[in-house]
């Protein structure tokens, strides 16, 4: 025997399953991959424009903070007399200067204020013009102290202020305001997350004046830039090893979690086609020792589950059936042909009552019996319509049929019973149910001519209305009661067909029902029907069905 499929098929699946799970992991790895460098890319972004913002703001905030220093004329005065003054010399002018009280002449006073104002301010140093010392102060030392010119490097972080005679708007010196890295720090760590990120700041000199991250990372990774509206020129990066390194990561991960999910499902599936192998081979051996000729095995169902159940339970059932069925296929041929002798037979007999009915025919023409022969050719047309096995008909069609039955009809009262129909031009081919018109008809003939009456008479007429077709069926009959015609406008308004026809409308008001059920069927909500009757004159019906 051959090997079985299952064993087949839980390899294929295993191989499906790694290929699946690795195109998975990798697909996945490359949207994370992808996601997380736009992530980088617009935390950088981020970064970029806070650092810009503070930079800008601190360079707007510190410049006019620094030119305060030399606002007005009294407090240049004050800083030319702090560089060319003793300490003593410079209190005693100070007391003495013919200043406004409200003007602040200490230039240490002057710092310290500005330290007290701007917390980003880390240093403050002024140089004068042509002076050869330097006032340098800190956050931590703010009275500050002078040291030669020649010996003094502006800080790196600092921001150069021009101060200018604010009566000439000469140059006079500049101020060095030196930002607090650790503002900038901030700035970024808020900013950044938990993303490493590498930050350079350079002066519109080209300077160096801030790096934030590993100098190292400068060889592998590509600078965003932007500058300040004042020249500063601000870089930010995100290192690809990191962003490599971390995908890799992430690969790794997914790859894991899917040989893991293989691994499991594997597994599992291993155990379950176990005992679904066993039973399969089992019902495999039993059909091939029943195919070798053994016809009374059967198969063990005490050890299948669920569909193996099922199988082996119809295929015992088929094998239990099969000499029955055997023996039946003679019987059933015999039947089969005895139906066909019968359908040939039901073929045969229209054909013979037509053509009888033909014969009769012609036979009272011969005996000049005219009126006879008529009156068998109207019924042999009206069998031959009955008999057929359409359902649709034309309105045309319809009428020519109620005029036959009419004429029928009139036959035993040729002068007491007169008929009338008419089709609105266009009308003739509009398609309606069999039958829908005739039972109308019908119904009037059995139930509605007045015996006593010469006058009797009933019409159909089909006009074309605005936006519809009506279809009035007229008569001058017995009219029906007021309990009956309630009735049956009771079960003419339900739009919706129903059973028990004889028990709630009587068997005079089959037809009429039957009539409104099969339009209502074939028409939709395009149909609707109304009856008028009074006892003594007549019924008359009014379809209606809106154009489409």
């Amino acid at each position: 025997m051959k090997k079985i499929w299952l064993s087949t098929l839980l390899k294929f699946y295993a191989y499906v399953m790694v290929v699946i799970l690795t195109i998975m992991g990798l697909v996945v790895a490359g949207i994370s991959w992808k996601n997380q460098q736009a992530e980088a890319d617009r935390i950088a972004q981020r970064v970029l424009t806070e650092v810009v913002t503070d930079l800008e703001t601190s360079y707007q905030r510190v410049t006019q903070e620094g030119r305060s220093l030399v606002e007005n004329p009294a407090k240049l005065e004050g800083v030319y007399r702090y560089f060319t003054l003793s300490p003593s010399e410079y209190e005693t002018w100070r007391l003495n200067a013919q200043f406004p009280s409200y003007i602040q002449l200490s230039l240490h006073k002057n710092i310290d204020s500005l330290y007290l104002s701007n917390k980003n301010i880390e240093g403050i140093d002024v140089t004068l013009s042509d002076y050869k010392t330097v006032f340098v102060s800190t956050r931590q030392s703010q009275g500050g102290k002078q040291v030669s010119a020649d010996h003094y490097k502006a800080p790196a972080t600092a921001i150069p202020v021009p101060l200018t005679d604010p009566t000439t708007g000469a140059g006079v010196g500049i101020a060095y305001m030196t930002l607090d890295q650790e503002i900038l720090t901030a700035t970024i760590d808020n900013a950044r997350g938990d993303l490493p990120i590498a930050v350079r700041i350079f002066t519109p000199f080209g300077k160096e004046m801030y790096h934030e991250g590993d100098k190292g990372q400068s060889k592998d990774v590509k600078w965003q830039t932007r500058s300040t509206i004042y020249g500063y020129k601000v870089d930010v990066a995100v290192s690809e090893s990191y962003l490599v390194k971390k995908g890799l990561a992430n690969l790794t991960t997914f790859l894991s979690i899917a040989f893991l999910i293989f691994l499991i499902l594997y597994l599992l599936l291993r155990q379950i086609f176990k005992n679904y192998r066993r039973q399969v081979l089992d019902l495999v051996d039993t059909m091939n020792l029943i195919s070798q000729g053994e016809s009374e095995r059967r198969i063990d169902t005490s050890t299948k589950d669920q569909e193996l159940l099922v199988i082996g339970n119809m295929i015992n059932t088929m094998l239990d059936n099969m000499d029955k069925n055997i023996r039946d296929i003679y019987q059933l041929q015999l039947s089969q042909k005895d139906a066909n002798m019968r359908a040939l037979q039901a073929q045969i007999n229209p054909h013979f009552m037509y053509n009888t009915l033909e014969f009769i025919r012609m036979y009272a023409v011969m005996q000049e019996q005219e009126e006879l022969g008529d009156i068998i050719y109207e019924f042999s047309s009206l069998l031959r319509n009955n008999i057929s096995d359409e359902r649709v008909t034309t309105v045309e069609n319809e009428l020519e049929f109620c005029r036959k039955y009419s004429y029928l009809c009139m036959v035993r009262y040729p002068k007491s019973i007169a008929y009338g129909f008419k089709i609105d031009p266009g009308l003739e081919k509009m398609k309606i149910p069999k039958f829908t018109i005739q039972p109308l008809v019908e119904n009037y003939f059995a139930h509605g001519v007045d015996h006593k009456r010469k006058d009797n008479v009933i019409s159909v007429k089909v006009l074309q209305g605005e936006g519809q077709v009506m279809i009035l069926v007229t008569d001058n009959g017995r009219g029906m009661e007021e309990e009956q015609l309630e009735k049956i406008q009771e079960i003419l308004a339900n739009r919706h067909p129903h059973s028990e026809i004889e028990e709630k409308s009587g068997r005079q008001s089959i037809g009429i029902v039957n009539v409104h059920e099969r339009m209502l069927l074939y028409f939709g909500d395009r149909y609707h029907i109304q009856v008028f009757s009074q006892p003594h004159h007549g019924v008359t019906y009014t379809i209606t069905i809106q154009d489409e």
